[in-house]
């Protein structure tokens, strides 16, 4: 084993206390309740069911992962694995379990934990886990406190994979075998009442009021964490979201959770902080997703001809206030070492895309209508509905009636995700550190699997592409894996698979008695323990 892949506690230690290194640092305090609002309200209690950030919200708070990670870059360090090693060919890893971990229902937790986790429920349920672990081939548990992962080829990012968000660790016998056997994991009780080893636990979910999470006082941090509650406020109406905070009764709006003019009026107040810092290492970036297994989508003229009717200058200043850049392909440009900074820029040019339409014989009837394509938008919140209406307008104007047809989360999933039929909708996925992981799932044809969420609903299958995505995935960083997804990136502007609009920059609100937020890259995606109240 090399001595620089070995992480030991010690280390993880020096990191944890940096921020405290400096002379007159503020002591964190113990106590106090920390409220917060995201619409919609989860659907779920694990990320298996749904990766959609208000479960990855919520959950990340009850559940840990094998590592934590620190810096915008999501440095690993230490989690519920004390340390590891790497083999000198990046083909095995050995994780060592710290000790005396219990899960919230007190059994303690073990090394078939986290081999159940990863091999039975992450890469089968979670819709990056094709990516993070289709290469694995076998998992060793040698005792109960040592995880050996071994893989047929190396993956540049495997460290990256053991985010709460992303590897969840779950009970193993939280689940029983029928469920197993019947693939009924995202039925099981645990996602509605969750079991984790995390600093908060499950105290009280009245759904559409509220979930209250309540200290772990058998947490394996001590002292940590120093929080007595989190609690999550369902408020579905955009301006009593923006009114709880002003008035403090929420303490934080995470990941653009108000409506982007009440972002730019409360930013301005002193008692409230306005941040776009903590979310370098998700990279969100919002498309229309399109059906294409029929007509008229599958026609890459309709396609090109909806993107060209789209001003995305316009939605990002008139819709989003800002906040955001026109999209030009599916990674975002903040990416230095993975964007194709020689993609053209999308262009706006109604006149083009009526052209087009003529051309591909979508003639206009007597009521100006070519066809009629049904649109959805993701449930978030007034703007998302604000969004499609200007692009019912937008296209209408090319004489495609995209009617609006409005439904709740659960709704929404299962339209898109699970029964496809859907025919376009807004949607928004991250990048995350590595396209590989963040960017792949939702391009690659094997990913076209019912009931996986934020995967290839579109059932978009491109041999080359494919091929790109495969060795991509297995190229260590450098020119050659850059030259790998700059053709990629090509290939999925040019087929349009999904119209392309813009980079989300999220904006986070938060009262200033709130310490200690923002840590790494994925903060709000963090599990809090280190949060206070002044």
């Amino acid at each position: 084993m090399k001595a620089s892949t070995i992480f030991t506690m010690a280390a993880a230690a020096l990191i944890a206390a940096a921020p405290l290194a400096g002379a007159g640092a503020q002591a964190p305090k113990k106590g106090g309740t920390l409220t917060y609002t995201y619409q919609p309200e989860p659907t779920a209690i694990s990320t298996l069911a749904t990766t959609a950030v208000p479960v990855a919200l919520i959950s990340t708070k009850i559940y840990d992962g094998l590592l934590e990670y620190a810096g915008p870059g999501l440095d690993p360090k230490p989690g519920l694995a004390e340390s590891w090693t790497v083999s000198p060919d990046n083909l095995s890893y050995s994780f060592k379990l710290r000790q005396g971990v219990k899960w919230h229902d007190g059994k303690p937790l073990t090394s078939a934990d986290v081999k159940f986790s990863i091999e039975t429920l992450a890469l089968n349920y979670h819709s990056r886990g094709k990516t993070y672990f289709g290469n694995v081939t076998a998992i060793e548990t040698p005792d109960d406190r040592s995880v050996v992962v071994k893989l047929k080829a190396p993956v540049p990012y495997f460290l990256k994979a053991f985010q709460p968000s992303e590897t969840p660790i779950m009970p193993k016998h939280a689940f029983s075998e029928q469920e197993i056997a019947e693939k009924k994991v995202r039925q099981a009780k645990v996602m509605q009442e969750p079991v984790g080893t995390g600093p908060f636990k499950m105290k009280e979910w009245k759904k559409g009021s509220h979930i209250i999470l309540e200290r772990n006082a058998d947490y394996w941090k001590p002292g940590l964490p120093y929080l007595d509650q989190v609690v999550l406020r369902v408020l579905p109406d955009g301006a009593a979201r923006a009114i709880a905070v002003e008035k403090g009764e929420v303490d934080l709006a995470p990941m653009t959770a108000l409506p982007p003019a009440e972002i730019q009026r409360l930013g301005k107040l002193p008692s409230l902080v306005s941040s776009q810092a903590g979310s370098e290492g998700l990279g969100p970036i919002m498309w229309l997703e399109t059906n294409l297994r029929e007509k008229p989508l599958a026609d890459l003229a309709v396609r090109q001809a909806i993107s060209l009717a789209i001003d995305r200058d316009k939605l990002v200043d008139v819709i989003w206030y800002g906040m955001g850049k026109p999209a030009r392909g599916p990674i975002v440009s903040g990416n230095p070492n993975h964007f194709n900074a020689a993609l053209p820029k999308l262009e706006y040019n109604p006149a083009k895309a009526n052209k087009l339409l003529d051309d591909a014989g979508y003639k206009r009837g007597p009521d100006g209508v070519r066809f009629k394509l049904p649109q959805n938008f993701l449930p978030y919140g007034e703007e998302w509905v604000r969004q499609a209406e200007y692009i019912k307008q937008e296209l209408g104007k090319i004489g495609i009636q995209a009617d609006i047809e409005s439904l709740d989360m659960g709704g929404w999933l299962k339209k898109v995700f699970t029964d496809w039929t859907y025919q376009i909708t807004s949607d928004f996925h991250h990048n995350y550190v590595d396209p590989t992981i963040g960017v792949q799932r939702a391009f690659l044809s094997t990913n076209i699997q019912k009931g996986a969420t934020f995967n290839n609903s579109m059932g978009y299958v491109n041999p080359k592409l494919d091929e790109l995505l495969q060795k991509a995935a297995a190229t260590p960083d450098g020119p050659e894996r850059k030259k790998l997804w700059d053709d990629a990136q090509k290939i999925m502007q040019d087929d349009l698979p999904v119209i392309y609009l813009i980079e989300i920059g999220y904006t986070h609100i938060w009262n200033k008695r709130v310490k200690g937020l923002i840590t790494n890259g994925i903060s709000m995606y963090s599990n809090w323990d280190s949060v206070w109240l002044e």
